[in-house]
């Protein structure tokens, strides 16, 4: 485990973290003054310790929002205000020069967007007063809500997606992941709400439709190529259905095997199952049955599945897939959050402070080896085995 501390560089400031490297970290701090907002970029340097304003923007309409995605080499703002136009800001890592400097208008409001690579930009615009007619007629006919557009940044055009099901699923209903050097989408699709797949089942003798749900996996350059052909369909592999007898839901990936839940209506058993993406094969990792008392804590990604059990004043802590901890804590250190290198518990309370009423949030790492512990009064993010303190 490797725990960055940088809480003294962030103390009384209002940041995003937006990118940990295994040199820099990249973050964005916003201020407010006198009516206008400005946002500055940042990179720290993990070696040298030290801050660089990488660029800075002054927002004079406070409307204005930006979203951030760090690559390799760049980072890619998206700036919008809710209206149908939005402006699209490339930024060099190194020199902190703008690459490409773009507005980019489309039919609707602006709803939400993902960055696919450092190259191609999904965007999503839902209905506005003046297209509301167009809005209507497409949903008649694809069962969409909005709109959706690639974006290329590398030949500045725009394009229209024909395939419904990326405006269906939308931010939500995607996750992105990387395979060596391959990029992976995954899209989620299932038919409803768990409680309402159920109650078609138990209603199904009614029901004629093809109620199902589905787990497709595509390459994310397929999805490119096909989006900039004019494609009406995507190029992907269902990797996991159920009908009206059961469902499934994605719940994480190690970036070389896919998991899903699935459960069974008639026998109420549920299984974790896993789709490896090299192989091509489906397994069934464990029955999805909570220890007595405990209960099971997931995370998505990288994806880990322990055991949680209270006893005795402890926590029991186990971990059941891409983890083999085995160790407990006191309860007193406050709820589970997860467990690194099998060893260190990381874990989180919460105090209200009798005066003043203000809550203080603390993460304690434990070492189950040593029983040494840390205490810390602050934000806390985990990615993959790194621990940010900030």
């Amino acid at each position: 485990m490797t725990v960055i501390d940088i809480r003294n560089i962030f103390s009384d400031r209002n940041i995003e973290l937006v990118a940990i490297d295994p040199a820099y970290i990249y973050y964005a701090e916003e201020k407010n003054e006198e009516g206008r907002r400005d946002l500055y970029l940042l990179e720290y340097n993990r070696r040298t310790k030290k801050e660089r304003l990488v660029m800075n923007y002054t927002f004079d309409d406070p409307s204005f929002a930006a979203h951030i995605y760090s690559f390799d080499k760049t980072i890619v703002l998206v700036v919008e205000n809710g209206s149908n136009s939005l402006w699209l800001i490339e930024l060099e890592k190194k020199t902190g020069g703008e690459l490409n400097r773009r507005k980019i208008v489309c039919t609707g409001r602006f709803k939400e967007c993902l960055a696919l690579d450092a190259d191609h930009i999904l965007i999503y615009m839902s209905p506005d007063e003046e297209n509301a007619e167009i809005f209507k007629k497409y949903k008649e006919v694809t069962d969409c809500d909005c709109l959706c557009y690639l974006y290329n940044i590398r030949t500045n055009r725009k394009y229209f997606v024909n395939a419904p099901i990326m405006a269906r699923l939308g931010c939500e209903g995607t996750e992105l992941f990387t395979m060596g050097d391959q990029r992976y989408m995954i899209l989620m699709e299932p038919f409803a709400d768990e409680d309402t797949k159920e109650h078609y089942y138990r209603e199904q003798r009614w029901v004629n439709a093809d109620i199902r749900d589905n787990i497709w996996l595509a390459k994310i350059e397929d999805v490119e190529n096909d989006i900039e052909s004019g494609s009406d369909t995507i190029t992907k592999k269902c990797i996991a259905s159920a009908d009206i007898k059961a469902l499934v839901r994605y719940m994480g990936n190690d970036g070389v095997r896919i998991y899903f839940r699935a459960k069974e209506f008639r026998t109420n058993i549920e299984k974790l199952c896993s789709y490896d993406i090299e192989t091509e094969t489906l397994s069934v990792e464990t029955t999805m049955q909570p220890p007595k008392n405990g209960y099971f804590l997931i995370e998505e990604n990288p994806f880990r599945f322990f055991s949680v059990k209270p006893i005795k004043g402890h926590i029991c802590i186990r971990g059941l897939i891409n983890s083999i901890a085995d160790c407990a804590y006191d309860e007193n250190l406050g709820s589970f959050v997860t467990c690194i290198d099998n060893r260190y518990c990381v874990t989180k309370k919460t105090a209200v402070d009798e005066e003043s009423g203000n809550v203080h949030t603390y993460f304690v790492i434990y070492d189950t080896v040593l029983g040494n512990q840390e205490s810390y009064e602050c934000g806390c993010r985990l990615m993959g085995d790194n621990l940010v303190l900030y």
